[in-house]
C-alpha cells in the first residue's frame, strides 16, 4: 500500500531539507565554481519538483509513479547525506588545517662543559653570563622563559660551542640547532657537553592573511630529524591564467643569507626559522615569497599507502642506497628497492626511498629534487582522482602532522576552485643548478660541502617565474 498523501508530503519535506542542508555546506566550503554550484542547485530543485509532482498523482493507474517518486527521495536523501558527510569531513579538516593562528613549538637546552660543577639553574645568579645563538627560532621568547641573567647573544655558534667545551661559560641553544651541529659538522664532540635545562617554547604565530591569484610558495620537505632540509621547492601559482611554475632548488645550494651575513647550504638552514631560508631565496630569484610550506619526511609514508600507493616514472634504472625503513638514517636492517627505468605503481615506504636517493645518480641531488619534484605531482593528482572517495576520511586524516604552513584557508579554497573550474594546469618544471665547491657551512663551522650557484640558471628559473606572475 501507497503511503497515505500526509506522509509522503512529510518525507518530501524531509528531502527538501537534507538538500538545503547539503547546498548551504557546499556554498560554506566553497571550493565549487560557481557554475557547477549553479548546476547542484539547478538539479536538485528540478528533482525535488520531479519527485513531489509524482508523490502527489491521483490514484488509480499512477500508482507506480507513486512508488517511482517515493523510490526517488529516498534514494535522494541517502546520496545527499553520504555527500554531506564528505563535505563536513572536508570543512573540519580545513578548518582545523588552517585557523587564524598555528603553532610553533621549539625546544632549548641549556648547555654547559660536562666537568661543570654546576647542575641546577636555581644556584644561577641575575650576573651569571649566558650565551645564546641570535638566529634561534623563537629566541626572545626562551631567553624570557629561562629567566632574569645576564644574556650575551652571538652570531657564532661555533666559538660559543668551542668555549662551552674548553668550560668556559653557558650556552642557550634551540634542540635542532644543537643536533644539527652535533649530528652533521663533525666537529663537535657531544660528550663534552651536558644539559643542564631543557624546556619547550611555544609561539603562536598569525597566517599571512593576504589573498592572491598569483603567489609563490616555498616548499621544503625535511629529513627524519625534522631539522635538515632536504627537498626545496618554490611553487608559482598563477590562478588567473592556471599556470603552476615549479623550481626545484639542490639542498646544498651556497647562497648569501641576508639574516646573518654569510652564506651556507639551504640544507644547514633548515635548523633555523623558516623565514631565514625564505628572505634568502626571496634575495637570490629577485621575487617575493608569499607562503612557507614545511614537509615532514616521517607522514609521507602514511599519505602515499592512504592513496593506495601512486605511480612514478623513473628516468634511471637503480638500486636504492637507503632502505626501506622509516624515521632512520640506519640502513643496515632494511631491503633497498630496484627501481626500473620507466613507470611503476609503488607504496608509501618506496616511494619515500625513491624520494631520498640521490647517490644513485650521475646527477646526485639534481636528480634528487627532480623525482620529488614527480612525487608531489602525482600526489596531487591521486588526491583529486575519484578513487580517493574509498578511503576519503583516512586519506584526510594522514595529512595531519604532514606540514606545518603560513598559508590561509581563503588562499586554499581559491586553488582548488581554480583547479576544480579548468581541466588541466599548465605545470612546467624547472630546476637550477651549479658547481661542486667547498664553502664554510654548517651555520659558519666549518667546510662543507656545497654547490656554487650556476648564476644563468637562477636568472633562467627567476625570468620564467616573473613571466608566469605577469600573465594575465
Amino acid at each position: 500500500m501507497i503511503l497515505n498523501k500526509l506522509s509522503r508530503n512529510i518525507i518530501g519535506v524531509i528531502s527538501l531539507i537534507i538538500s538545503i542542508i547539503m547546498v548551504f555546506m557546499i556554498i560554506n566550503i566553497n571550493i565549487l565554481p560557481n557554475k557547477y554550484l549553479f548546476m547542484i542547485i539547478g538539479v536538485e530543485l528540478l528533482f525535488l519538483i520531479i519527485c513531489f509532482i509524482l508523490i502527489n498523482l491521483k490514484r488509480g493507474k499512477f500508482r507506480f509513479l507513486k512508488f517511482i517518486g517515493l523510490l526517488l527521495l529516498f534514494l535522494s536523501m541517502i546520496g545527499n547525506c553520504v555527500i554531506i558527510y564528505y563535505v563536513h569531513n572536508t570543512n573540519r579538516h580545513i578548518n582545523n588545517g588552517f585557523t587564524k593562528t598555528y603553532t610553533e613549538t621549539t625546544k632549548y637546552y641549556l648547555l654547559a662543559n660536562v666537568n661543570d660543577s654546576n647542575n641546577d639553574i636555581s644556584k644561577f645568579t641575575k650576573n651569571t653570563e649566558i650565551k645564546y645563538y641570535k638566529y634561534s627560532r623563537s629566541i626572545d621568547k626562551a631567553l624570557k622563559l629561562l629567566g632574569n641573567y645576564k644574556y650575551i647573544d652571538t652570531d657564532n655558534i661555533s666559538d660559543a660551542l668551542w668555549n662551552i667545551s674548553n668550560n668556559n661559560g653557558y650556552l642557550l641553544i634551540s634542540e635542532a640547532n644543537y643536533k644539527y651541529l652535533i649530528d652533521s659538522s663533525n666537529i663537535f664532540d657531544e660528550n663534552n657537553y651536558k644539559i643542564i635545562k631543557e624546556f619547550y617554547v611555544t609561539e603562536k604565530k598569525q597566517r599571512n592573511n593576504e589573498v592572491k591569484d598569483v603567489y609563490n610558495v616555498y616548499i621544503a620537505g625535511l629529513d627524519f630529524t625534522g631539522i635538515m632540509r632536504d627537498f626545496n621547492m618554490i611553487a608559482t601559482v598563477n590562478t588567473k591564467t592556471h599556470k603552476v611554475v615549479l623550481t626545484s632548488i639542490p639542498r646544498d645550494y651556497y647562497i648569501d643569507v641576508p639574516a646573518y651575513g654569510m652564506k651556507d647550504t639551504l640544507m644547514a638552514l633548515g635548523s633555523l626559522d623558516s623565514e631565514v631560508s625564505k628572505e634568502a631565496l626571496e634575495e637570490l630569484f629577485d621575487i617575493k615569497i608569499d607562503y612557507t610550506v614545511n614537509i615532514n619526511t616521517n607522514s609521507l609514508v602514511e599519505v602515499v599507502d592512504k592513496l593506495n600507493g601512486i605511480d612514478f616514472c623513473s628516468d634511471y634504472e637503480f638500486t636504492t642506497n637507503h632502505a626501506l625503513v622509516e624515521s632512520t638514517y640506519d640502513d643496515s636492517n632494511g631491503d633497498k628497492l630496484f627501481v626500473p627505468h620507466g613507470c611503476k605503481h609503488y607504496s608509501g615506504i618506496e616511494i619515500l626511498a625513491i624520494a631520498r636517493e640521490r647517490m644513485a645518480f650521475p646527477g646526485r641531488d639534481r636528480v634528487r629534487q627532480q623525482n620529488c619534484r614527480k612525487i608531489a605531482i602525482e600526489i596531487a593528482k591521486s588526491l583529486i582522482s575519484t578513487s580517493t572517495l574509498t578511503n576519503y576520511n583516512d586519506v584526510l586524516n594522514s595529512f595531519d602532522g604532514l606540514y606545518v604552513t603560513d598559508m590561509n584557508k581563503k588562499t586554499i579554497t581559491n586553488l582548488f576552485k581554480s583547479v576544480l573550474n579548468r581541466d588541466n594546469y599548465e605545470i612546467i618544471e624547472q630546476s637550477v643548478d651549479g658547481y661542486d665547491s667547498i664553502g664554510i657551512g654548517h651555520l659558519g663551522t666549518a667546510d662543507t660541502w656545497t654547490m656554487t650557484p650556476a648564476m644563468d640558471t637562477v636568472y633562467q628559473a627567476s625570468n620564467k617565474i616573473k613571466e608566469v606572475m605577469k600573465d594575465k
